[in-house]
């Protein structure tokens, strides 16, 4: 079983599962698993190491994640200086307690339910169904080994059944389903004047003293971190020379020694209803299941549509408001006895009996067959011409990557013989910190080899960085900078910068508490916004979670305290770009639509979540009091 999960679903950087796991909090990267880590230790956890390695691979693998998911709303800042370090150091200290509490109960995971997670896995998929060419492609982009990533993966589910088994003991009752409706999908409705902090009307005239007692108070933000300038020599596909392309015979023969590669097998779409049965149930909730499903089943087959019996009974609530559709399926990518009943049952009897998997009860409905396609030679020739100029291409890379690590290691505190040995050029790239920087420096490899007690203590060239598929480099550090506070006269106009808009927010505030005296005294919100040249602005049913019109602004709106019947809470809140008078004139609850099952069912799986969520946070906690933890602050930014 495991042979044919490595077969089918290899490896990427188990950074992507995030998602599917149950631990409330941030995962370390990969390599922290797998590489023994040097350095000066970050933590000490009941006399496990945390090295600083360790430490600063998981930070940048945390970040490249976010990075990757928000795309341009990625806020580099939110990773500068210590806190935010610190914060992710308690994220490793927590699983790290999990992680050896979990091997203490010796707790596991079955490869059904191994496989079933990986399929799972929205970065594996396309158009809701996993791709195993998606999968291969991203084992390639990241270097990840098969049994790297299965180790991994069921290493944390098998940590996840920790909290997990606290949070299946958390439910939630009907009045908590009520309140959580009650303020999530909570409307008000208000006026506003909105006071924006102009920068353009505040002076850029500030005394010396001013400036000195600002830089003073906020120099840590001017702060520069330790720094790294980096020579490296590059290579990659474009190094290589092209090889004479193979005649047909060739081709031919290949083509008859995989021809299984070039049929398309049989598809088919399915819908599902499950019936979930938790993993530990007894043999009577096993068998109660199993009724459930069989009556489900029963009225599936006397006509009832599938897509709303699904949508009203199924607990898979992803397909669930899909109607139960999984899409198309072919072999191999269920578990064994899913994939049986889907290729037993026929269009003429399209609903399964019930099918139990180490998830429950299903039941099953035919609804497209797409049969078996083949690839003749001719439509195949391309591909395997491809595929045979790839392989000719990593001879000859690897021949070349060998002969440059050859030469490097004959003296391994220079890149010029290997240059001129290969006809490659020196590159330099830098200054960058420990968070990278810009070209190959935007590399967490390539940022860790250059912070490395290799590079920046002894001076050598580092081993060779797999960037990407015939693509590597190899770096030696050029110039060191230490982590400093640049003096007042280089910075002086950021200084005076902050300082007005310091200056223009406070001035904006004392203008909306202006506002709010006059409001206090009798004025109308109308003759308040003629007078100051602002707008009035009539919010109504502003949703909790609503932008407009300030993000800000709403959220704060929703923090002021509910106003009794008739009469308005008049207050001063932040906005997103100054401060705001806001007059609450309104509070609606939200209601549990009882005729939406679906609906109240989200809604109860919310609350219950949240439950579950608090029930986790305090094992962790119970934990932490329990365990003997060491921390090295000294050594979070430069591993000493």
């Amino acid at each position: 079983m495991l042979q044919s999960i490595r077969d089918r679903l290899t490896g990427i950087l188990a950074i992507v599962i995030l998602g599917i796991l149950v631990i409330p909090f941030a995962f370390v990267g990969v390599n922290s698993y797998f590489s023994s880590g040097t350095g000066n230790l970050v933590a000490l956890v009941n006399d496990q190491e945390i090295t600083f390695n360790e430490f600063n691979q998981s930070f940048l693998d945390y970040r490249r994640r976010l990075q990757a998911q928000m795309g341009d709303a990625f806020d580099a800042s939110r990773f500068d200086g210590e806190v935010a370090r610190r914060e992710h150091l308690d994220q490793m200290i927590d699983e790290t307690l999990l992680r050896q509490v979990a091997a203490d109960l010796n707790l596991s995971v079955d490869d059904e339910r191994l496989a079933q997670q990986i399929r799972d896995i929205p970065a594996f998929q396309v158009d809701g169904q996993f791709n195993a060419d998606v999968y291969q492609s991203r084992l390639i982009a990241f270097g990840q080994s098969p049994t790297q990533f299965e180790a991994q993966l069921r290493n944390d589910l098998a940590v996840s059944q920790l909290p997990s088994g606290i949070q299946a003991s958390s439910f939630a009752t009907n009045r908590e389903v009520r309140k959580y409706v009650a303020l999530s999908e909570q409307q008000r409705s208000f006026a506003t004047i909105m006071v924006p902090a102009d920068m353009d009307a505040v002076s850029t005239e500030f005394s010396d003293e001013d400036i000195e007692a600002w830089y003073a108070d906020n120099s840590e933000q001017f702060r520069t971190p330790e720094q790294v300038v980096i020579e490296y020599l590059e290579l990659d596909a474009s190094s290589v020379a092209a090889g004479e392309p193979p005649n047909d015979d060739v081709l031919r023969d290949q083509f008859e020694a995989q021809k299984n590669r070039f049929m398309t097998p049989e598809q088919r779409r399915v819908s599902h209803i499950l019936v979930e049965v938790a993993p530990d149930a007894g043999d009577a909730a096993v068998e109660t299941a199993r009724e459930r499903a069989e009556d489900i089943a029963s009225r599936a087959r006397d006509g009832e549509d599938f897509a709303a019996l699904a949508e009203e009974t199924s607990d898979d609530i992803g397909s669930a408001s899909l109607g139960g559709d999984l899409g198309f399926i072919e072999p191999g990518v269920m578990v064994e006895a899913f994939e049986n009943a889907v290729y037993e049952i026929s269009t003429e009897n399209p609903v399964s009996d019930p099918v139990q998997t180490g998830f429950g009860w299903h039941i099953i409905k035919l609804t497209e067959v797409r049969e078996a396609e083949g690839q003749s030679f001719e439509e195949a020739r391309e591909t395997l011409l491809a595929e045979y100029r790839e392989d000719e291409v990593d001879r000859a890379f690897l021949g070349l990557a060998d002969r440059l690590v050859d030469v490097i290691y004959e003296d391994p505190t220079t890149l010029e013989a290997a240059a001129l040995d290969l006809g490659l050029e020196v590159q330099t790239v830098g200054p960058f910190g420990r968070m990278g920087g810009e070209g190959i420096a935007a590399n967490p490899d390539v940022v860790e080899a250059a912070f490395s007690d290799l590079v920046l203590l002894q001076g050598s060239v580092s081993d060779p960085i797999d960037l990407d598929d015939h693509h590597l480099v190899m770096v030696r550090l050029a110039e060191h900078l230490p982590a400093a506070i640049p003096p007042l006269e280089d910075v002086r106009e950021g200084v005076i910068a902050g300082l007005r808009a310091e200056r223009a927010r406070d001035e904006a505030e004392a203008r909306a508490n202006a506002l709010l005296a006059s409001l206090e005294d009798g004025a109308s919100l109308e003759d308040l916004a003629a007078g100051a040249g602002l707008e009035l602005e009539q919010v109504d049913s502003a949703a909790r979670r609503q932008a407009t019109p300030d993000r800000a602004l709403v959220g704060n709106v929703f923090r002021l305290k509910r106003p009794a019947e008739g009469e308005t809470v008049d207050a001063v809140v932040e906005t997103g770009t100054g401060y705001a008078l806001v007059s609450l004139q309104s509070v609606v609850d939200g209601v549990v639509d009882e005729d939406s099952p679906l609906a109240t069912r989200q809604a109860r799986m919310m609350v219950g979540n949240a439950a579950a969520s608090f029930d986790a946070w305090a094992l962790v906690r119970q934990l932490r009091e329990q365990a003997d933890i060491e921390i090295f602050e000294d050594n979070l930014s430069s591993g000493g």
